[in-house]
């Protein structure tokens, strides 16, 4: 039964005009969140709970996901949220963008390799020769 929501969520996204991409994002996002469900014994049948929520988002956490990749899958489940609710099999929106989204500490994001003077100067000098670099790559 749970898979049959997965399925319907994803007709719908593509009804919605979603990109490829998107969807096979999404929906992998809400299979991995139904699986999590299945595997803590609760049977879905299309009624999100808010416990549900907190709860996947504690256990993604311990599983050690990036922050960016936390994010996402909430923004996935939201919109699994809003689909339920136009699709009458649930009553309210239990997914909260402000609550549920980790937040990044200003400085905290990962160091950034940078190319020095010398490296950059002779990256440009390479480029310049036409024969190895094709107008389009330049």
């Amino acid at each position: 039964m749970a898979i049959d929501f997965v399925e319907k969520f994803k007709r719908y996204l593509q009804e919605d005009g979603k990109s490829t991409m998107t969807i096979e994002s999404y929906v992998g996002d809400i299979a991995g969140f139904v699986t999590y469900l299945q595997n803590m014994g609760v049977k879905f049948q299309g009624d999100l709970k808010r416990f549900y929520i907190t709860s996947f988002r504690k256990y993604i956490i311990e599983c050690k996901y990036e922050i960016t990749t936390i994010n996402k899958k909430i923004n996935s489940l939201q919109a699994f949220n809003k689909f339920l609710v136009k699709n009458n099999f649930s009553n309210e929106n239990v997914v909260d963008i402000r609550k549920d989204r980790m937040k990044v500490a200003f400085g905290s994001e990962k160091q950034v390799e940078v190319f020095s003077e010398k490296q950059v100067e002779r990256i440009l000098f390479y480029i310049q020769n036409e024969e190895k670099v094709s107008l389009r790559y330049k």
